[in-house]
C-alpha cells in the first residue's frame, strides 16, 4: 500500500468540502484530467460511479464504496487482473486535519501495477494532498 499524510491548518469540515467535490477535481488536482458521473446524479453515496481520467493512466471507472462526510470516502475500480483501493481519510488533529491518502492493488496483475506506478502513484498522492491543503485553508 502506498500512503501520503499531511497535516493542514484547516478543520476536517473545510477539507472535505474540497475532497467531497468530485466533480470539480480535473479543476482542482493537477493529477486529474477529467472526471464524469456515470449513473444516477443524484448526491454521491455508497455505489455513486465515476469515470476518472488521469494524466499517464488508461480511464478506470471508480464506485464509491464508503462515503463518511467529515471524515473521508473509499472508492474502488477494477481492471484487467487488478482492483485498485483509493482512500481519502480525514482525522481531526487539534485544530487542524491529517489527510491520509491511499492507493492499494490487488489481484493478480497487482504486482506489475506496483512495479509500474509505484512512483507515480506516490508522487499524484502527495500532489493530491498539496492541493486539498492548499484549497482547505482558504476562506470558503
Amino acid at each position: 500500500m502506498i500512503t501520503v499524510a499531511r497535516r493542514v491548518a484547516a478543520d476536517p469540515a473545510s477539507v472535505w468540502r474540497v475532497m467531497s467535490a468530485l466533480d470539480e477535481w480535473a479543476r482542482m488536482l493537477p493529477t486529474v484530467d477529467a472526471v464524469s458521473r456515470v449513473g444516477d446524479p443524484g448526491p454521491v453515496a455508497v455505489g455513486s460511479r465515476f469515470r476518472v481520467r488521469q494524466p499517464g493512466l488508461a480511464p478506470a471507472v471508480y464506485e464509491v464504496t464508503d462515503w463518511r462526510p467529515e471524515a473521508g470516502f473509499t472508492w474502488e475500480a477494477r481492471t484487467a487482473g487488478v482492483r485498485t483501493v483509493a482512500s481519502h481519510a480525514l482525522v481531526p488533529d487539534g485544530a487542524g486535519t491529517e489527510i491520509r491518502l491511499s492507493i492499494r492493488w490487488t489481484g493478480p496483475g497487482a504486482w506489475l501495477a506496483r512495479a509500474l506506478f509505484t512512483r507515480k502513484t506516490r508522487a499524484f498522492l502527495a500532489a493530491e494532498a498539496d492541493a486539498f491543503e492548499r484549497l482547505a485553508q482558504r476562506p470558503a
